[in-house]
Order: C-alpha cells, then sequence, then structure tokens
C-alpha cells in the first residue's frame, strides 16, 4: 500500500490528462495569397481563448482507464482463499469398505466424496506443483507417481474403485515416505553412515474417514501430514452385522448354534429387522432393538440365556443374537450356506449381509507310525481326540506298502506322525517328525543335544497353546534348523529343539528329541518326562486340530475379502472351477500338493467349489467382512500416526487472493491499444 503523500501526487494524474485536452495550440501567424483554401483555419483563429471545448476521443477514455487500473492496483485488490504449502503432495486415498457409506451433503459415498476434494486441491496446484496418488484399504497401490500432469492425476483419481476390505494404512504410509525420507546405508568395518539420496519435503494429504488399524510407529520426517476427515460430522444411524460364527457341534453335544453380534454405531437406539436364510429359505425373521452406543453399558439387558452376553456387556451399542439349528445339522448331508441380513436400509450396507457355510461333520484323518510310543497312544485315546480324528497306528514297516505310498501321493491323510522314523519321500499331507528331521535338504541337525533346560516356549503358535515346558527335563536329542520361514517353537540354550516350517502348501512340525529311547536289547526307555506333564495331552490336541484339520465347518475359518482362500477338493482333481457369488467363474489348476490357491476373494458372499465340467458341487466357503472398525461410521477427529496426533482439518491454510498483478497486465493491454491508436492518428 502507497504512503498518502504519494497517493495525492498519484491522485493529480486523472485531473491533469483531462485538462490536456481542454488546452488549444498556440497559432503561428503566416500570409497567404488566397484564404479560400483554408477557410476552417480561418475560423479557428476567430477564437482567441486557450481553452476548447471537449470533444468525445478515445484515446483520452483509454488513457484514463489506463491510470485507473494502476490506481486500483495500489489498492492492492483480493479476497480470502486458500492455499497449498508447499510444491509436492501426496494423495492418500482411503478405499476401505466404510468409505462406501452415502452420508455426505450431496449424498454420494464417502469415496466419492474424497475423490471430488482432491480435484479441488489439484486445481489449486501450480504448473509446476508435482504430486502422487497412493490408495489403500487392508494393502496399498501407488495409483500414480510424481507428475506434474494435472490432468492425469485426475483420471488416476477417479478411477480408484471401492472395496470391500478393512483400513490398515500402515503399509501406505512407507510407501509415502519412502521418497520423502530416503534410507540410509552404513559400512560396519568402516564405521561410515551415509545417507543415500537427499530428503524431499512433500505435503501428504490424507482423505478418510479414520476407521484405520493402529498406527504403531511412524516417523514423518520431511512429510508434512494433513487429515481430511471425510463423512458426516455425527455418526449417522447404521446397524451392522459385526460376527457370526457356528459352534463345533460335537463339542457341544451334537448342539448346533449360529451366534451373531449386531453393531450400532448411532447415538440412539434402532430396531431393525432380522431375517435368517438356510439355503435361500427363510427360517426365521424377528425385530430387534440395538442400543445406541450413547447409552450406557450399565443398562444394557442383553439376557441370561446369550453366551456371548458377558462380552458384549463391554460393548455400548452391540447386542449378541444366537440361532439354534441342531434340528437342520441333524440330517445334514451336503454343505448348505447360511445367510443373515439386515432388512432394514441404511447409509452402509457392506455390513447388512454376513454368511457361513454349515458342513457335514468330518473327522481328521490322522496317521500315527510307530513301533512303540505309550505315551502318544494315551494321549491320543480320549473322549476329546475320538470327537476330532480318526486315529490309525501302524509300524514302521507299514511305510514301504503300497498301501501307504499311494493314499500319502493322493493326500488320503490329514496328518501323518513319524516317531523316529521317516519315509523315502514327503507325502501329500501335514507331518510331525519326533527324534527324526524330514528327508529333505531343508531340515538340519546343527550338533548334539545335551542335557539343558528349556529356557523358550513360543505360546503364542497355536501349536503351543496352553502348553507349558518349564519345568520339562530332556536327557539327549538334536539341536535342528529348519527351512526359509520356519518358526521355533521350543529353545534351548543350544538352540531350537522344536521348529514348524513350510512345505509347498503343507507344514511340517519336527521335534528334535524322541519321547522313548529303544536299546539294543530291545529294551525301552524315556528320554523325556514330558508325558507326565499336563501340558503333553494339550500338545497333541493342538497338533491334531491345528495340523489335521480337526475343526469341523468351513465356517470357523475366517475369509475375509482380499485373503487367499486355500482349498482342498475331497478328490484330487486335475482342474476345479469357483463361481464367485457375482457369478463369475474362474478355472485353477493344483498345487504340487494337489490344492488349490483362490486368491480372488474381493467380494463378499458364498463362493461354490466344483470339478470343472461337473454341475455337482465339491464344497463351499463364505466371505465376510466382519469388521467392528469399519462397521463404526463415526468420523474420527484426529489421526495417531505414531507417536503423532494429526487434527482433522476440512479445509486448507487460510489465504489472501490478490489480483494487482491482473490489473497492471490490463493497464498495459490498454496502454498498448491505446499507442496502437495514437500512431494511426484514428479520431473520434
Amino acid at each position: 500500500m502507497l504512503p498518502w503523500y504519494q497517493w495525492i501526487i498519484l491522485g493529480f494524474a486523472p485531473p491533469l490528462i483531462f485538462l490536456l485536452y481542454f488546452l488549444k495550440l498556440r497559432r503561428v501567424p503566416v500570409e497567404v495569397p488566397s484564404t479560400y483554401l483554408w477557410i476552417k483555419t480561418v475560423e479557428d483563429m476567430h477564437v482567441n481563448s486557450i481553452w476548447q471545448r471537449l470533444r468525445k476521443n478515445l484515446l483520452l477514455l483509454l488513457q484514463m482507464l489506463t491510470v485507473l487500473m494502476l490506481i486500483l492496483s495500489c489498492l492492492s485488490p483480493g479476497c480470502e482463499g486458500q492455499k497449498l504449502a508447499g510444491d509436492r503432495f501426496i494423495f492418500l486415498v482411503d478405499k476401505s469398505a466404510s468409505m462406501s457409506a452415502t452420508d455426505t451433503e450431496k449424498g454420494v459415498s464417502r469415496l466419492e466424496e474424497a475423490k471430488n476434494q482432491i480435484e479441488t486441491v489439484i486445481n489449486r496446484m501450480k504448473a509446476s506443483d508435482a504430486a502422487m496418488v497412493i490408495s489403500f484399504s487392508d494393502t496399498e497401490g501407488v495409483d500414480q507417481s510424481y507428475t506434474t500432469n494435472k490432468g492425469l492425476l485426475k483420471r488416476k483419481v477417479k478411477a480408484i474403485k471401492q472395496t470391500q476390505r478393512g483400513s490398515d494404512m500402515n503399509r501406505a504410509l512407507i510407501a509415502a515416505s519412502g521418497l520423502a525420507n530416503p534410507g540410509r546405508t552404513s559400512d560396519k568395518s568402516s564405521g561410515s553412515d551415509v545417507q543415500v539420496a537427499d530428503a524431499l519435503a512433500a505435503t501428504m494429504y490424507i482423505f478418510s474417514d479414520g476407521a484405520v488399524k493402529e498406527i504403531p510407529q511412524f516417523f514423518p520426517g520431511a512429510l508434512t501430514p494433513e487429515y481430511r476427515p471425510v463423512g458426516a460430522l455425527e455418526p449417522p444411524d447404521n446397524v451392522g452385522i459385526t460376527a457370526f460364527s457356528i459352534n463345533d457341534q460335537l463339542d457341544a453335544g451334537g448342539q448346533v448354534q449360529i451366534f451373531s453380534r449386531l453393531q450400532n454405531s448411532g447415538m440412539e437406539e434402532k430396531t431393525v429387522g432380522i431375517s435368517l436364510y438356510i439355503d435361500n429359505e427363510l427360517r426365521d425373521a424377528r425385530r430387534v432393538t440395538v442400543p445406541g452406543r450413547a447409552i450406557p453399558k450399565e443398562t444394557l439387558d442383553l439376557g441370561q440365556d446369550n453366551r456371548l452376553a458377558n462380552i458384549e456387556q463391554s460393548t455400548p451399542g452391540a447386542v449378541p443374537l444366537n440361532f439354534d439349528l441342531t434340528a437342520i445339522a441333524a440330517g445334514l448331508e451336503k454343505a448348505t450356506p447360511i445367510r443373515l441380513k439386515i432388512d432394514d436400509d441404511d447409509v452402509y450396507m457392506l455390513d447388512n449381509e454376513a454368511y457361513c457355510v454349515l458342513n457335514p461333520a468330518r473327522l481328521a484323518n490322522v496317521l500315527i507310525v510307530t513301533d512303540f510310543n505309550r505315551p502318544l497312544e494315551l494321549a491320543t485315546s480320549t473322549d476329546r481326540m475320538k470327537k476330532l480324528a480318526e486315529i490309525e497306528f501302524q509300524d514302521r514297516d507299514f511305510l514301504k506298502e503300497k498301501t501307504y505310498q499311494d493314499n500319502a501321493t493322493l493326500g488320503v491323510y490329514d496328518l501323518i506322525i513319524f516317531d523316529q522314523c521317516f519315509p523315502e519321500s514327503m507325502p501329500a499331507s501335514n507331518t510331525v517328525f519326533i527324534g527324526a528331521i524330514p528327508p529333505t535338504d531343508d531340515w538340519k541337525v546343527t550338533q548334539e543335544l545335551e542335557t539343558t533346560p528349556i529356557i523358550y516356549t513360543n505360546t503364542s503358535h497355536p501349536v503351543m497353546f496352553d502348553v507349558q515346558m518349564g519345568n520339562v527335563s530332556i536327557l539327549a536329542g538334536n539341536v535342528i534348523e529348519g527351512p526359509k520361514g520356519s518358526i521355533s517353537l521350543i529353545d534351548s540354550i543350544q538352540g531350537s529343539v522344536m521348529m514348524i516350517g513350510p512345505r509347498a502348501g503343507f507344514e511340517d512340525l519336527v521335534i528334535g528329541f524322541p519321547m522313548i529311547q529303544y536299546e539294543e536289547n530291545g529294551d525301552t526307555s524315556f528320554n523325556t518326562d514330558w508325558h507326565k506333564k499336563p501340558g503333553f495331552p494339550f500338545f497333541v490336541q493342538n497338533v491334531v486340530v491345528t495340523l489335521g484339520s480337526g475343526s469341523r465347518f468351513n465356517a470357523l475359518r475366517t475369509n475375509s475379502p482380499g485373503q487367499p482362500v486355500q482349498i482342498k477338493p475331497i478328490f484330487p482333481f486335475p482342474e476345479i472351477e469357483v463361481k464367485n457369488p457375482g457369478g463369475q467363474t474362474e478355472t485353477l489348476k493344483p498345487r504340487p500338493d494337489t490344492s488349490f490357491l483362490f486368491s480372488q476373494t474381493d467380494e463378499s458372499g458364498i463362493y461354490e467349489v466344483r470339478e470343472k465340467g461337473a454341475s455337482e458341487l465339491d464344497q463351499l466357503f463364505a466371505v465376510n467382512l466382519l469388521d467392528r472398525l469399519e462397521s463404526d461410521l463415526g468420523v474420527r477427529d484426529e489421526l495417531n500416526l505414531g507417536y503423532e496426533a494429526v487434527e482433522g482439518k476440512t479445509t486448507s491454510e487460510p489465504a489472501r487472493k490478490n489480483y494487482w498483478t491482473w490489473l497492471v497486465l490490463l493497464a498495459l493491454v490498454i496502454l498498448s491499444i491505446e499507442w496502437f491508436i495514437y500512431n494511426r492518428r484514428v479520431f473520434i
């Protein structure tokens, strides 16, 4: 803004221009022989004043407009607007299931609203600014690397598709920070530590509703995160299914029940209709009132007969339901699809249906090859084990028979336990080796095991659940080493004495010490006192359930959208067809272990499996979201990125938009026009 005295000087410019057009030219007397040709000049000589009457003049108008534009530009005209910080931007777009909710002001999905907001930000970018696009659900994908092409950025953002998956932003953050925060390289011998590239500062815009899994560690470095919440400020009314499973009928004394949970993300209670379909036939219908999450948990009356009541009392806004299927399961002969549906529509439909499969009971087929192992016989003869598996005992000579070789090749056995022996080749099944290692190069004995205490037990693995080994004694054995990806389950001071490792779709559990020592004279003696401990029967049971597929129902297996499903047909088919809920069919070829891997599970529902070209179904499996985080539609006010909480912003940083440069340019254009007209001597 100009000082006051300069405004006074500038204010004299328009009057001076006007005065110039009032002035007359001074005449010089000249003698001529005749005035006939100079009539107009003679008329002008009759005017003796220095002023003339102002006439219409285009040059005057253009000159006054030029001065006016310059004066207005000195006033710094503008308006309040928004600005983008920096010149590099990363757009993180949440495309998880909850982003399909239609609670936005325009009635479009949250994902579409996020796309519109990103397009607005792209339009405000300068021509030299660069940006990249990363979309994420439970996985991440770089939709567009850094580019200054705004049109390309808009097309890539528009092409992002909605998913039915959960939301995990950890990998997307790693991808975003990869370019902004390059790693370092170090040399231990020289002690050098060098950064491989310069950090590239960027502003990272996160467009999400905040329903993401915990982000335990994240260091932004050169990234400046900005969280843009998408969705209604108040939690919308939504009741969804967040749990759906079937119990084990054998463990429940033949009783079969479905357990489910309804969750309300709204603040007020809501009553909805529930329908249960078995093999596409309506079997149950009821009205259920689900309390709002604003209601204190002390006021919830969940009933005494519900098995989930004690769990759900800690979850305001949720209520459990169960359905009795005992009579239906009694005469079941084939896999039967089950569907639970919420009849009332709301802003989020992906959690209004859930699916499971009720299969006929089938015991696991387990073969134990041993000459003598009394503790193992006792552990597998309990009533509990009889409900889990059909167990067959054979001696070592059975490995040479054609019956074993055929069954092992065809994958007839779900689990084979080799006690101090091993086959010529690995079978098409999961295995357990006791006091021996598999006949492959992947497994090795590193050293002999001396009498030593056990220092670590991996109780987080399902095989070791409820198994305590702290007071177990081992006299002799081997320290073992498995293939890449193996997990140590029991460690001694010298190394691992029990490991589990992968093998082409199967798992091999190797125990480095035998339970019984065989003497040359035929006598036997115990090499460990593990069989006397309470943990040993639990261990054998865990092995049968985990490695022998002891669960009765495929519905007990959690298949989430996008998660690969391993399919093991009843017979070793050369090819199978998998039909998804949308009716599309994919043909699969078997893996070396005769199983099939199906990865196109992006859609919730029932999937059908049959031999290629056959009309009869082989099996069914279900895919469900069942994510409490995704069904809670409340938009989070902030995101916790590691140790930093980023508050949500609905607008950009305020900034003033100045227009004085445009006025100066306009003044130059007008001045150019005036100069052109003057030189052509055009007057009006």
